[in-house]
């Protein structure tokens, strides 16, 4: 009990900002208490004396003034339901915003966990019913308490024998409404989770119409949509059916009080204890006694019905978050782009398994480094890494010099840019796709960057250009074309650090090969990892780490690992398409080629060896070209006749060796 008081606590702190109107709007209640409880005592002074008496002057001015408590209350009840709706609407927006904005704030695996329709239930019904408690549940209890404590001190005043009499059958009537709450609170509870399954279905099906209709499922998902819906309002109909009991037991309790309380006013006037005045006067009170008490009762039963939706909407709103704004944490103003895993290991709290263990790689500015294996192998684990979606369980992740961990998520975020494999692209234009995740627009870097993508003809093809409306999920767009608007919006971004994740995936490997000859062009400053199955993609990388097991097997060069003929060989033979004769055709042409290349390094070497000095080549040139004898070179040069023979014969030799270099190459 405590714990829901403090949770209904905390959410009505929400009104606080809105003092001033809540206090006002209780304010015109108040008044509106006032005028409802003056129609009975006009009542009584019209039978008691107005009626007797023949008193036209009484009548006429009971009726004027019933004219102005009529034109009061309404005013004033306009202006509390205006007032409360204000106060609802923004109650809804800003509990919707802190939900939406605590739900971005989440670790990428809780949603991972959780269904989007479950979420978009709370995000919507939930907080409808926690709106609507908050915002209505204080303004009825307060009116509530106002009004009974009015109609008590006038029924009282009037016959207090009968007034307390009157109260009673109240213990009866918390009774039974406690009774039913609990109930209501059960299949509350209950319909709130078939009604998530419900969303959880639509939200599915409905976005992957595709995938039903080529498999021929429009029976069978139709029939598990009724199915669902049946189990949905069977709860409807019990929760129906509890409503109907508890108002079968409501009005059966009111009549019994109500024609008890007839039958001893009745005997009160017959004694002549009170007058017909004032027993029409308090029969109308303790009619109106009744409907706080009903009152109460609904505002009991909704609260409990609202609990449920409050430990729904709470668990999300008291789910540890990530520190994206953690104050304790380092802030990057300026980096190179360089990362490092040292020794990286990771497993996820619940298990003991490693998905990645020892991971130690490099990724340079200017350098493409690519990432491959098997499925499963943990490659996208990497790239959860580099962006903290989760962290390290062994080794430290730097980027530059920093420790990662150390690093203020915010900031870390605004220097990565990735191309996911799951390419999202939102519903709006191209353009604010494009721009999506930088706030200055600069046109010429983004048609660049369009052009680089290799997707600028095709934007530019389009009826409105860049400002082309593109369906949800870029369902107007091919895959391909959706993975180049991918590209060019990461491009654009313009940020140190780019990631591609099966970033080319869906592209012919011409517009792949383009894509990335463009890349190379502006890349001199960034990093840039890739994560591809594609053997043509890997091949433009400088830098090639493959996973296997878990764990890093091999690294080097795509010619260098293909020689080895360790696991990026057979991760190559498992991805091409050619037969085992042309890979091997492959792999003699890479072995002779790498055979040349080594046979011109060592010639390069021999070459520098041969490389003629300063002082040779003036020796050589004062004597062949400007035909000048050993002496006098010698005397020019400050040496003896017989030195200058020598350093000639040496260059002579070098020059004749130099020749024969040549001839071999």
């Amino acid at each position: 009990m405590r714990k829901r008081l403090r949770l209904l606590t905390s959410y009505f702190k929400l009104l606080l900002p809105y003092w001033d109107k809540s206090l006002l709007s209780l304010l015109c209640v108040g008044l509106l208490v006032l005028f409802g409880m003056a129609s009975p005592l006009i009542t009584k002074v019209l039978i008691d004396f107005a009626y007797p008496n023949r008193d036209l002057f009484l009548l006429t001015y009971l009726v004027l003034f019933s004219i102005l408590i009529f034109v009061f209350s309404t005013f004033f009840s306009d202006v509390s339901s205006y007032l409360d709706t204000f106060i609802h609407q923004t109650l809804s927006i800003d509990l919707r915003k802190k939900f939406f904005t605590k739900l971005l704030r989440l670790p990428l695996r809780f949603h991972l966990e959780k269904q989007v329709g479950d979420l978009l239930v709370r995000v919507t019904d939930d907080i409808d019913v926690i709106v609507d408690s908050v915002a209505e549940t204080l303004p009825v209890l307060i009116k509530t308490l106002f009004q009974l404590a009015a109609l008590l001190v006038i029924c009282l005043m009037i016959d207090w024998n009968l007034t307390l009499l009157a109260f009673v059958g109240i213990p009866f009537y918390f009774i039974q409404t406690r009774f039913f709450a609990k109930r209501f609170e059960n299949v509350q509870e209950r319909s709130q989770k078939r009604e998530s399954e419900v969303y959880t279905f639509y939200q599915e099906k409905m976005s992957n119409v595709k995938t039903i209709k080529s498999f021929n499922q429009e029976i069978y998902e139709t029939d598990r949509l009724i199915d669902k819906l049946r189990k949905m309002f069977s709860l409807a109909r019990e929760n129906l059916f509890l409503g109907l009991v508890n108002s079968f037991f409501d009005a059966t309790l009111l009549t019994l009080w109500t024609s008890f309380l007839a039958w001893y006013a009745g005997y009160r006037v017959i004694t002549g204890h009170i007058t017909i005045g004032e027993i029409m006067a308090i029969l109308v009170y303790l009619g109106q006694i009744h409907q706080p008490f009903m009152d109460f009762g609904e505002v009991y039963k909704s609260l409990s019905r609202s609990f449920v939706s409050i430990n729904r909407v709470n668990e999300i709103m008291e789910a540890p978050p990530e520190a994206y704004k953690d104050t304790r944490s380092f802030v990057l103003f300026q980096i190179e782009g360089k990362i490092k895993f040292d020794n990286v290991g990771f497993h996820y709290p619940d298990t003991d398994e490693y998905i990645l263990k020892n991971i130690t790689l490099a990724a340079n500015p200017g350098e493409i480094t690519a990432i491959c294996g098997a499925s499963g192998a943990g490659k996208s684990t990497i790239i959860d890494l580099i962006l903290r979606f989760i962290e390290p369980t062994d080794g430290v992740i730097y980027i530059d010099k920093y420790d990662m961990k150390k690093v203020s998520l915010m900031t870390l975020r605004a220097y990565i840019s990735i191309v996911s494999q799951d390419v999202i692209i939102f519903s709006g234009t191209i353009k604010e796709n494009l721009q999506y995740g930088r706030k200055e627009v600069d046109e010429a870097a983004m048609i660049e960057s369009c052009k680089d993508a290799e997707i600028h003809d095709f934007i530019m093809s389009l009826p409105d250009g860049y400002h082309t409306p593109i369906g949800e999920g870029g369902q107007n767009l091919s895959g391909g074309q959706q993975q180049r608007l991918s590209i060019a919006r990461a491009l654009y971004r313009d940020v140190k650090i780019l990631v591609l994740d099966e970033a080319t995936s869906a592209l012919d490997s011409i517009t792949e090969a383009k894509i990335y000859d463009n890349l190379k062009k502006r890349i001199k400053d960034k990093t840039v990892i890739m994560i591809t199955h594609r053997p043509s993609s890997l091949n433009n990388a400088d830098n090639i780490y493959v996973i296997s097991e878990n764990k890093i097997c091999e690294s080097g060069k795509y010619d260098d690992l293909l020689v080895k003929k360790g696991e990026f060989y057979k991760f190559y033979q498992a991805q091409v398409k050619d037969s085992n004769e042309k890979i091997e055709e492959k792999m003699e042409l890479l072995k002779f080629k790498k055979k040349i290349d080594q046979e011109k390094k060592e010639k390069a070497k021999t070459k520098k060896a041969f490389k003629l000095s300063a002082i040779e080549k003036k020796v050589l040139h004062l004597y062949y070209d400007e035909h000048k004898t050993y002496a006098k070179i010698a005397k020019e040069l400050g040496m003896e006749p017989y030195d200058i023979n020598s350093i000639r014969k040496s260059a002579k030799d070098k020059l004749e060796r130099l020749k024969e270099l040549e001839l071999e190459t």
